[in-house]
């Protein structure tokens, strides 16, 4: 993959929000399609879907790493 394509310039938050749109958008098609183990898959998804929302945008790594200060 060349250096300058799309996904390597992309900023990190617009990212994790589309990554967000396709984990719904995948969390839609499998509560409407898929009848055996929907709850599994469905818990998967939410679970990925909450670990992005935390790392990201509540910056819960932070709490137990914070920067030394100054």
């Amino acid at each position: 993959m060349p250096q300058n394509s799309f996904l390597a310039t992309m900023p990190r938050g617009l990212s994790v929000i589309v990554g967000l749109i396709v984990l719904t958008l995948v969390d839609y098609l499998i509560a409407t399609y898929v009848d055996a183990g929907r709850f599994a898959l469905l818990s998967l998804f939410a679970v990925v879907e909450a670990w992005l929302i935390l790392q990201y945008f509540m910056h819960l790594s932070k709490v137990w790493h914070p920067k030394e200060q100054e």
